[in-house]
């Protein structure tokens, strides 16, 4: 299985942005095709949706790391501590 995300599908992705443009913003839609516009305006979507992703991603993987590699020994207990 191919994740979305993956370079091989950057045309399903820009499809998507498309499609969605078209139903969201047709003004905007219009416009960009007309002008010749809206292939560049698809590539840097895309670019700027993937560069989030790629962010949200590693930002993830940090907290994952500092939760679950955070280890500390229990504290010792010494005479002076003892309940007795």
């Amino acid at each position: 299985m191919i994740h979305i995300t993956a370079e091989s599908e950057t045309q399903t992705r820009r499809k998507m942005i498309r499609q969605a443009l078209k139903e969201k913003a047709p003004l905007t839609y219009s416009e960009l095709e007309t002008s010749g516009k809206l292939q560049q305006f698809l590539e840097d979507h895309d670019a700027e949706m993937m560069m989030s992703y790629d962010n949200a991603k590693n930002r993830a993987w940090e907290e994952t790391l500092a939760t679950f590699l955070e280890f500390s020994d229990p504290p010792s207990l010494d005479e002076t501590s003892s309940p007795m």
